[in-house]
């Protein structure tokens, strides 16, 4: 074992079941089929993973009122819908316990445990749900905006049961465990939170009313599952802001009434209203949120129970888990996005090979599935999701493949043709590897990006990969080579408005701004058309430097394609540091000594006087060098920015594809 990490990898019993180690892979939506979702655990049981929880979306129905059959999801052609899966994943019904028991079999063989949430959204419920939404008391979660039913007795009588026959499915599927999902805004969170429940009855007021749901569904449940199964529950404080009423102390006193009717306590933070109003902390973290936020929460916890205590909350460094774990402010802790990313973090840190790891950056993408119900991806693991797909086959015949371009595409299909067995080149005009995220990395705020291309450093010399840096290589250059394949990641070039006088000195690139060059102390960037984090991200560093900043965009949002969990706060952070941002609006034209923007309805100019023009307008492919190597070449792949500018998690599955088909 890797000295320095004897508490990670310490066993722990938690109820009547031993964990091989301290990491969890905690529960989240997947979206994913059933042959893909069982895949995905594997990989991360497989990887080291001490504990996994089996999905997100195990949820009991949610139409416990008005008319209609008692069911979670809404049915299309007779088969349940779910947001969170196509197969319409739900604990209120015995049909879910083969699914359980598949993934259980899965797990175990592998040597981990797992566990199984139940949960309920509450007044969270999706908007496209056909049934009403319900809360303790009729208060509106922000982000879905609902006015829910508030529950009569009756109605929360049959959910505890409806809850507690969840838990049972759990144990006859084969779960080690099952979890109560009592944080995030979700219904039982609604039940602990002096915000949400408002009621004076036996259900709400003192705190001891307040978790009367939760202990009513475990006394409900034990008399179905016995009293050894062990049943957890997930907490969490409200976030940020100053309106909820989930405080640490709070939150410490409800956990202290929980404890001696719980096997352990997994302390979470933030909630669904953050991905709504922004001025809330999102539940998913993005990458500016200080690392391991939620100690100071899990460690007011550890002194009011005594059971085991979970912590989660960027927690991507082992390093940092086992810090967390010597100082006593948890006794497990989850690396679920880390794990996304690297399934064999565990295993690596184990054997001393950390620095193999490739490190989560934040950047939620993984979560993409809540605002776009799309299935879990990663920005930096291509085979996230794609195990099967995506798993490494040597090549039947050894090649010479040059790889044009060493930003996240090129440099992802420099390291999986290695991995297949080819002889790789890896040329750039750069002195350096890393491409945009290196270059991006120069803004403080976003310094995280970083370890991406010292994660590729390390990975590209292990595999003995040649590189060609410092000088462009040409197409004549390459056929005179006569590579057997050539993967052109060559990124994009600028787009520039065709407007007049966008040729004025007073005219930079964004990406130049970020290199150095000077700008005048007032400040107005261009966003274009795009959904991307490129006009805000560069609006931030401006106004870092003392500049007075306007941010433009034809859009009547930014960056609407990121997870609102990272677009709502840096659009607060915009606003608190004072950056101007002016929607529906264009650049018309570039004057000697000012900008003019139009508004887009009104048609009405706007001189901005004395101002620098950042241009933060995208890109358009930069394919020339593939065009120019067409019919001299055997084989010829273009990915990422030189085939379509997208993101990050685009160009990095596009490297590996490549890769896989030489």
């Amino acid at each position: 074992m890797a000295l320095g990490f004897r508490r990670l990898f310490e066993p722990l019993t938690i109820g009547n079941f031993t964990v091989r180690n301290r990491i969890v892979n905690t529960t989240h939506g997947t979206g994913l089929s059933d042959a893909r979702d069982v895949r995905y655990l594997q990989e991360r049981a497989r990887g080291g993973a001490g504990l996994l929880g089996v999905h997100a979306s195990a949820g009991i129905y949610s139409y416990a009122i008005g008319a209609g059959p008692r069911t979670e999801v809404p049915e299309w052609d007779g088969k349940a819908l779910s947001a969170l899966s196509p197969e319409g994943i739900a604990h209120y019904d015995d049909s879910v316990i083969p699914w359980m028991r598949r993934r259980a079999e899965t797990v175990h063989a592998e040597g981990a445990a797992c566990y199984a949430q139940v949960f309920h959204p509450g007044a969270g419920r999706h908007g496209a749900s056909a049934g009403p939404a319900f809360a303790p008391s009729a208060v509106q979660d922000p982000y879905e905006a609902h006015m829910p039913h508030p529950l009569r007795e009756d109605e929360i009588e049959e959910l505890v049961w409806a809850f507690a026959h969840g838990i049972r499915r759990a144990r006859e599927g084969g779960m080690d465990a099952a979890e109560i999902h009592g944080a995030h805004g979700y219904l039982v969170n609604e039940f602990f939170s002096p915000y949400f429940n408002r009621r004076d009855d036996r259900w709400g007021g003192s705190r001891e009313n307040r978790v009367r749901f939760a202990l009513a569904i475990i006394e409900a449940a034990r008399t179905m599952v016995g009293p050894d199964f062990p049943i957890g529950i997930r907490v969490g404080v409200d976030g940020d802001g100053d309106h909820r009423g989930l405080t640490v102390e709070e939150l410490a006193g409800v956990c202290h009434l929980l404890g001696p009717h719980v096997a352990y306590v997994s302390v979470s933070g933030g909630n669904y209203a953050g991905f709504g109003d922004g001025m809330e902390l999102a539940y998913v973290s993005p990458w500016y949120k200080e690392p391991g936020f939620n100690v100071a929460a899990s460690t007011a916890v550890k002194a009011a129970v005594d059971v085991p205590v979970m912590v989660t909350g960027r927690i991507a460094d082992a390093a940092l888990a086992e810090s967390i774990l010597a100082e006593g402010a948890a006794d497990m802790v989850g690396m679920v996005r880390a794990l996304i990313a690297d399934p064999e973090l565990p295993n690596k840190v184990r054997e001393g090979r950390s620095d193999e790891i490739r490190m989560c950056l934040g950047m939620s993408e993984c979560h993409a599935i809540g605002p776009h119900r799309v299935p879990v991806t990663c920005a930096v693991n291509a085979a996230a999701a794609r195990e099967a797909e995506m798993e490494i086959i040597p090549a039947e015949v050894r090649k010479t493949v040059v790889v044009v371009g060493a930003g996240p595409a090129g440099m992802e299909a420099a390291r999986v043709a290695a991995l297949r067995g080819h002889h790789v080149y890896l040329a750039d005009a750069r002195r350096s590897i890393g491409g945009t995220p290196a270059l991006l990395a120069l803004d403080p705020n976003r310094r995280n990006l970083r370890d991406h291309a010292v994660y590729f450093e390390t990975q590209l010399r292990l595999l003995g990969i040649e590189f060609m840096l410092g000088n462009e290589v040409t197409a004549e250059e390459l056929v005179e080579f006569a590579p057997d394949a050539v993967i052109v990641a060559t990124g994009g070039q600028p787009l520039v408005p065709d407007v007049p006088g966008i040729g004025a000195p007073s005219v930079v690139h964004a990406l130049d701004v970020l290199r150095g060059a000077m700008t005048a102390p007032r400040v107005v960037v261009i966003g274009g058309f795009d959904k991307h984090l490129g006009p805000p991200t560069i609006a931030e560093f401006l106004v870092d430097q003392g500049k007075e900043v306007e941010l433009i965009s034809q859009q009547f949002d930014f960056a609407q394609g990121v997870e609102d969990g990272t677009r709502l706060p840096l659009f607060q952070r915009l606003r608190t540091k004072g950056v101007r941002v002016s929607l529906l609006h264009k650049l018309s034209r570039v004057d000697a000594d000012a900008a003019i923007v139009t508004d887009t309805f009104t048609k009405h100019d706007r001189r901005i006087d004395g101002a620098s023009v950042v241009l933060a307008c995208g890109l358009i492919p930069d394919d020339r060098l593939a065009r120019a190597l067409e019919g001299h070449v055997p084989e010829v792949h273009v990915v990422g920015d030189a085939l379509a500018p997208r993101r990050m998690m685009h160009a990095t599955l596009e490297g590996a594809r490549a890769a896989m088909a030489i």
